[in-house]
């Protein structure tokens, strides 16, 4: 059986299996999600194609499997096709906080909703795919050895840090 990695070669916690994408945690949970939580935006101009906020977020951590207190596991999302028919996908927002229709166009670095603990989720975080067309191939956006050479990001900080903040240039 072969080992998880993320882009940058780390196993557990960086990565685990079946788990696509990366995951972007909201420093100090809950207390920060009641607090405002933070923006979720766009990492590039695209369409929104599906969304979905009316699901509970407050799933979390029971024993050794995730609980969302009898409620449906279905996570709250916004997901983008972009120019070149990739999409992107953003999991696990907080319920009610999509500002965002189907069919509107997005630029990059649009807020679209906030990070929440929808669905599948131990805590709040906001899970980020990127998908390449036409097979919907899920490609990691970061580059490392684990990865693609190039990152897809406009900045890339290191192996633990976020994405830049430009979106052009």
């Amino acid at each position: 059986r072969a080992r998880c990695e993320n882009y940058a070669g780390l196993g557990f916690p960086r990565c685990y299996d079946e788990h696509k994408g990366s995951d972007f945690i909201l420093v100090d949970g809950f207390s920060a999600m009641d607090e405002g939580s933070a923006d979720v935006v766009a990492a590039a101009d695209g369409v929104v194609t599906s969304i979905e906020q009316d699901q509970y977020d407050r799933c979390h951590v029971a024993g050794t499997s995730v609980s969302c207190d009898g409620n449906p596991m279905i996570a709250n999302h916004v997901i983008l096709r972009h120019a070149d028919g990739t999409h992107t996908m953003y999991w696990h927002l907080m319920r009610d906080s999509v500002l965002v229709a189907v069919g509107d166009a997005v630029v990059c670095g649009q807020p679209m909703a906030l990070v929440g603990s929808s669905g599948n989720s131990s805590m709040p975080h906001l899970h980020f795919q990127v998908e390449l067309a036409p097979d919907d191939v899920v490609l990691d956006p970061y580059a490392g050895p684990s990865s693609q050479a190039q990152s897809w990001w406009r900045e890339q900080d290191g192996p633990f840090g976020l994405p830049g903040q430009r979106c052009g240039g």
